[in-house]
């Protein structure tokens, strides 16, 4: 296929642009050919370079800066963050196996306890330990502002306030009664702290039902209380989806693959934890990236030294040090000794191919994968949110990010929920969204009223009615109602027991599950259908 920007020949052009999300890159393209539309396609060489030039010239990033080792962008970068916002008096709860006080987070940790032992994890005079790497990189994805790379590697929320809840004991094991009593000292303490957060890269050992598992039930009470609690999927393809991450009241925030470029249209799937709970919802709602994360060595351990030593020998510029270098840190790195007879050249790509090896990007981050790291991401995203509208409700985050979401094309829901997140469209919905929501799901089954209150949150819809197994898939029988502040209602007859599947009709046009009704099953078309069920 010839991609009519660059008239070179490709084996796929990419179709699916957003008339909102992809405008600045729309311009580009159509200000190199005039005549230009989407449906003509383009390459993904050409949507990135428009992206970059794009940010460029919007002042969001200095593409200028110079990056060592693997060349990772920045998330804030890749996910087309907004710049104006960077979670400034919002506080993210970080419940993971242990933390260490690393300098991207200074002056920021407004508590740090180790819930195993109800003690204080004093952050000045705090020793390392190996088990605290995997809640220093969640937190420092999260709210990290970049100290150690000159602001490069800062997060979305990179001046929210931060809480460090360690849940590993000294036996190296995290339970769910460690987890639930972290997200209670959570709710106890949300006032004090102002915690309107909670991220989850912890899981309970069990796939039970979030009507039993303690974890659940602490998710539900701190969503009660205000609390926007995160979860991290899970990395198996094939496992069950364990709580918090089966909780309906958490975002389940499973993995996507951006291949570390500037545009989402050629993005793929990481191979996250999803499908079909215990209770018949699906899970993940929300994709966020999952690979090529910068994220921090753990200061004053083995791999951090390794990783200095290695660098430096990359700023060697004369050639007659670099042998004698090498010779000194020959024995530090393990390396075989027949190397240091190598000639300059050999050295050099041994030490650049050791730097790949590792993953390194600097003396002091690497390149990392999960959903551990997708969970903290979207957490960042909230934080923004909650900045820019301090009045937004668990229900309006959770309805804002759904909305502004993007679907992967060609890819099926089960494995995505709702798409990826897009920061600038949620943080911009943010700013303007003053209306409460009536309820975190529905629809709203009344047994008493005998009646079904179906509901949508759309204040650009110009019509919406409700179609399913109910009315047998009349599209005329239940039109929903606006009362003016973008919410869509509409009565129904309560039907007999049993379950029921529908969607909802937008402008005669679009048809798409219900956003806050977690029931819902694979459609036979990439897409589901919301259940209703009626006990």
């Amino acid at each position: 296929m010839q991609c009519p920007i660059c008239e070179q020949e490709h084996e796929k052009l990419l179709h699916n642009f957003n008339s909102f999300c992809d405008l600045p890159i729309y311009n580009e393209l159509q200000s190199k050919v005039p005549h230009w539309n989407p449906t003509q396609g383009v390459c993904r060489h050409c949507t990135d370079q428009a992206q970059v030039t794009a940010l460029t010239n919007s002042g969001s990033i200095d593409f200028g800066v110079t990056i060592q080792g693997n060349k990772i962008l920045p998330i804030p970068t890749r996910l087309l963050a907004h710049p104006s916002y960077t979670g400034k008096g919002v506080t993210v709860g970080f419940i993971d196996s242990g933390f260490y006080p690393h300098p991207d987070l200074k002056g920021r940790i407004t508590a740090a306890i180790d819930i195993t032992n109800d003690k204080i994890l004093h952050t000045q005079t705090y020793q390392t330990h190996s088990s605290d790497w995997h809640g220093t990189m969640t937190a420092v994805v999260g709210a990290g502002n970049g100290a150690l790379s000159n602001g490069m590697y800062k997060s979305l929320a990179s001046d929210a306030n931060v809480i460090l809840l360690k849940v590993m004991d000294t036996k190296g094991i995290i339970n769910g009664d460690s987890i639930t009593k972290a997200l209670e000292w959570t709710i106890k303490n949300r006032e004090k702290y102002n915690i309107r957060v909670v991220s989850l890269s912890v899981t309970d050992d069990q796939a039970t039902s979030y009507r039993e598992n303690a974890v659940d039930i602490a998710v539900a009470k701190a969503v009660e209380a205000g609390i926007v609690v995160v979860a991290a999927a899970g990395n198996d393809t094939h496992a069950n989806l364990k709580a918090p991450a089966n909780s309906p009241h958490a975002i389940t925030v499973g993995g996507l693959d951006d291949h570390n470029t500037l545009h989402p249209l050629a993005s793929t799937l990481y191979h996250s934890t999803f499908g079909e709970t215990i209770d018949g919802t699906h899970k993940p709602e929300l994709i966020a990236p999952a690979v090529w994360i910068p994220a921090p060595i753990l200061p004053g351990t083995s791999a951090q030294h390794e990783a200095a030593l290695l660098f430096n020998l990359l700023q060697i510029s004369d050639e007659r040090y670099v042998k004698a270098a090498f010779a000194n840190i020959i024995t530090q790195l393990n390396i075989d000794k027949k190397l240091v007879n190598a000639s300059t050249e050999i050295i050099r790509l041994w030490v650049t191919n050791e730097i790949s090896k590792r993953k390194l990007i600097s003396p002091h981050y690497q390149h990392a994968d999960g959903t551990s790291f997708a969970a903290p991401i979207v957490s960042s995203l909230v934080a923004q949110m909650l900045e820019a509208n301090p009045a937004l409700t668990p229900a309006a985050i959770r309805d804002i990010l759904i909305r502004t979401a993007r679907r992967l094309e060609q890819v099926p829901a089960t494995r995505q929920g709702f798409g990826v997140v897009h920061p600038m469209s949620a943080v911009y919905h943010a700013e303007t969204e003053h209306h409460a929501l009536p309820a975190l799901f529905t629809p709203i089954v009344n047994y008493q009223q005998h009646k079904v209150e179906f509901y949508l949150h759309d204040h650009e819809a110009k019509t919406v009615r409700a179609m399913g197994d109910f009315n047998n898939w009349d599209a005329h029988t239940i039109r929903l109602q606006q009362d003016g502040d973008g919410h869509w209602r509409a009565n129904y007859p309560l039907p007999p027991k049993g379950t029921y599947r529908y969607k909802l009709l937008i402008d005669q046009q679009r048809l798409i599950p219900d956003p806050t009704n977690l029931f819902r099953e694979t459609d036979g078309f990439g897409g589901f259908n919301s259940k209703l069920i009626i006990e």
